[in-house]
């Protein structure tokens, strides 16, 4: 009677497991994999904007008064000889006529009505990314120097060219910086012996598995509809999209070595 009046001791129920490791990894990969690709579709837009800005970047050098052949051809050799100056092209007083007719016939016939056919010479000038950071300072210390030449160029473009470039530098700055930390920290996990059994194998495979669907993802969210191949070259390459799948892999070693998921 006493032992059936003795309470038995129950059993410890074993928790359930609702995600596995190796889910529960894929999903915090996932995660760091798509925040990737944001990372470099801005840094590649960014890079190409800013590449695209500095080479249609040109300063015009218009003569203000008539100048013979030869003295033109001085002054050419003269500026191509400066260091941040990459091309130099003279446009004769015909070649700026038929230049203008070809981007505005109206405003060229209206000139010729009035008389104006005999337009100016200039040069077209192309500067590196350090002299159109310092437009100002350039193009004054350039006309102090050749007084005869008026220089035009756009200041908007200028500008944009000069965020751009600093946008560039800071954002892979900040890149570099996070991958120094990442590889200092996988450094510190790898450093201490792996305690119990783990599942490297399949926390690999599934950081993988991330990494090519936050491509799939992102490459959805860049362009819904239509043909995804001449969208993808505009925001990614293969050599990016291989770094990411090269980090996700040994993030997810990283991380099942460390929680041992």
């Amino acid at each position: 009677m006493d032992d059936f009046l003795q309470d038995k001791p129950k059993k410890p129920k074993g928790s359930a497991v609702v995600f596995h490791g190796h889910r529960r990894l894929f999903v915090l990969v996932f995660a760091v994999a798509v925040l990737l690709q944001c990372v470099s579709f801005v840094q590649m837009q960014i890079s190409n904007y800013h590449q695209a800005l500095v080479q249609n970047f040109k300063l015009v050098l218009a003569l203000t008064q008539p100048v013979d052949n030869p003295s033109l051809v001085a002054l050419g050799d003269s500026l191509s000889s400066k260091e941040d100056i990459t091309a130099v092209k003279l446009f004769s007083p015909q070649d700026a006529f038929e230049a203008l007719k070809a981007k505005n016939e109206r405003l060229t016939q209206a000139l010729v009505v009035l008389g104006y056919e005999q337009m100016p010479a200039y040069f077209e000038v192309k500067l590196t990314n350090r002299a159109i950071n310092n437009i100002r300072p350039f193009v004054q210390n350039l006309a102090s120097e050749y007084p005869q030449l008026a220089p035009k160029y756009s200041p908007e473009q200028a500008r944009l060219a000069f965020y751009s470039g600093l946008g560039l530098r800071t954002l892979n700055l900040g890149i570099v910086f996070a991958l120094v930390l990442f590889f200092a920290f996988m450094f510190m996990v790898e450093a201490y012996p792996m305690r119990g059994k783990g599942h490297l194998g399949s926390a690999v495979v599934s950081a993988l598995v991330a990494g090519l669907l936050s491509l799939g993802f992102f490459a959805l969210l860049t362009y819904p509809t239509g043909f995804l191949m001449p969208v993808l070259q505009h925001f990614t390459s293969v050599e990016r999209q291989l770094g990411i799948l090269v980090f996700c892999g040994l993030f997810g070693w990283t991380l099942s070595k460390w929680q041992k998921f």
